[in-house]
C-alpha cells in the first residue's frame, strides 16, 4: 500500500530492554524509550495533564478511542505517561463510550495528531521488543519469522475488528504481555490472550470474503469500481492481493460501512488506501454510470454460473444451508451472479462478442 492506515502504520525497530525476565513490566519497557521528559510532544503532554488530574479525584478512567490500532495503543501509552494503573483505567470505541459512576472520561481524537501517533509506535515497537526478547522459540533459533516480535502483528488484526469491547480487550492483553512476554502471547488458554485471538481469527475470515466476493463493474470511464460492506475493517489487508492480480486494470473498492477505500492505478505495484468523507463515500459507493458493455459482461457471468451451480440450492431445497454456509447472505446483494436483474444482457452487444466464437478474444 502507498497509504498505509493505522493497522500497518506502527512498527520500526526499538532499541528496547533486552532482558527475559518475566517481571519486566510496561512502564520499564516504555520508560527505556522515554528517559526524558522533552521527547513527549507538547500535544502529548496536555492530554497526559489532563488525564494525571482527572483520575486523582475519581476511581476510575474511561478513556475513547478511535477503533484502529494506533489509537488504541496510543491509549495505552497515554495511561502509561499518566502512571495510570491498568485495573483502574478502561478503553472503548468512541461510539459506545458510557462512563460508570465515579469514572472520569477521556477522548483519543479520531484523527491523530503526530505526537500520538509517534507514541503509538513507541508502545508498538516496545512490545515487539519484549515478545522477542522474551520468545523461546527465537532463543532456540525455530521461530518462522526469525523473531522480532513480529507476532505483535496479531493486535492490527485484532483493531480492525468491529466489536464493540474490542479497545479493552486489546488493552488488557498488551499490558499482560509487557509483564508476562512472550509467554502470555502465546497462552491460547488464558482469557485475555483468547479474547484477542478471537477477534483477529474473524478479521482474517473477513479478509478472506473480500477476496472471494469483491464483485467489480466496468464503469464508463473504463475504471473497474466496486463497492464491498464487511464485519470488519479489511481493505487495507487485502489491497496487495487485489494489486498483485489486477497489476495492469486502473480500479478502486470502496468500504461504505468503515469509510475506507483503496485505489490502483495501471502498473502501479500497490494500492493507495484512504479514509473518505461521507459525501465521497456515497459518490464512489452508489455510482452508476456503467460502460455500454457492462449489462452484457454481467449476463455472460451469470449464465456461466447458472451452467455450473449445483442443483438444489434454492431456499426451499436441502443445499440452501450448505450455499449460505460458504456465500453468507449478507453479501448475496452485491453478487450479480445471484441477482436476477444479471439475466438481462440489454439492447447493446459489445463489438468483441458479435458474431459468434471466432470474433471472440483468445
Amino acid at each position: 500500500m502507498r497509504v498505509r492506515q493505522a493497522t500497518t502504520g506502527v512498527g520500526g525497530r526499538p532499541r528496547g530492554n533486552s532482558r527475559s525476565s518475566s517481571t519486566l513490566s510496561q512502564r520499564e519497557a516504555l520508560a527505556h524509550r522515554s528517559e526524558h521528559a522533552d521527547e513527549v510532544a507538547p500535544e502529548v503532554q496536555e492530554i497526559v495533564e489532563r488525564v494525571r488530574n482527572a483520575i486523582s479525584g475519581c476511581d476510575g478512567l474511561l478513556v475513547s478511542t478511535p477503533a484502529t490500532l494506533e489509537g488504541v495503543l496510543a491509549a495505552v501509552g497515554v495511561g502509561y505517561l499518566a502512571h495510570v494503573p491498568h485495573e483502574r483505567m478502561r478503553l472503548c470505541v468512541t461510539s459506545s463510550a458510557q462512563p460508570m459512576l465515579g469514572e472520569a472520561f477521556e477522548t483519543i481524537p479520531e484523527v491523530l495528531p503526530e505526537g500520538l501517533a509517534a507514541l503509538a509506535r513507541r508502545v508498538y515497537a516496545g512490545l515487539q521488543t519484549r515478545l522477542a526478547a522474551t520468545c523461546p522459540r527465537a532463543q532456540e533459533g525455530r521461530c518462522p519469522a526469525r523473531c522480532s516480535g513480529e507476532c505483535a502483528f496479531k493486535l492490527a488484526w485484532a483493531c480492525a475488528s468491529d466489536s464493540k469491547g474490542m479497545p479493552e480487550s486489546v488493552h488488557r492483553y498488551v499490558v499482560r504481555c509487557f509483564a508476562e512476554g512472550a509467554g502470555a502471547a502465546q497462552d491460547a488458554t488464558d482469557p485475555v490472550t483468547a479474547e484477542v485471538d478471537a477477534l483477529a481469527r474473524q478479521v482474517m475470515g473477513e479478509c478472506e470474503h473480500a477476496r472471494q466476493f469483491v464483485r467489480f463493474s466496468h464503469m464508463a470511464d473504463d475504471t473497474l469500481g466496486a463497492s464491498f460492506s464487511p464485519n470488519a475493517d479489511v481493505l487495507p489487508f487485502v489491497s496487495r492481493h487485489f494489486a498483485r492480480r489486477m497489476r495492469e486494470e486502473r480500479f478502486y473498492v470502496v468500504d461504505p460501512v468503515h469509510a475506507t477505500a483503496i485505489f490502483h492505478d495501471r502498473g502501479w505495484k500497490a494500492c493507495e488506501v484512504a479514509r473518505l468523507d461521507a459525501r465521497t463515500v456515497t459518490g464512489l459507493a452508489g455510482r452508476g454510470d456503467l460502460a455500454p458493455d457492462e449489462r452484457y459482461v454481467r449476463a455472460l457471468w451469470k449464465r456461466f454460473y447458472d451452467g455450473l451451480e449445483l442443483k438444489g440450492r434454492n431456499a426451499s431445497q436441502r443445499g440452501y444451508d450448505l450455499r449460505k454456509g460458504w456465500m453468507p447472505v449478507r453479501f448475496w446483494r452485491g453478487l450479480f451472479e445471484l441477482d436476477p436483474r444479471s439475466d438481462d444482457p440489454g439492447p447493446h452487444v459489445p463489438e468483441r462478442y458479435r458474431g459468434g466464437h471466432r470474433n471472440r478474444p483468445a
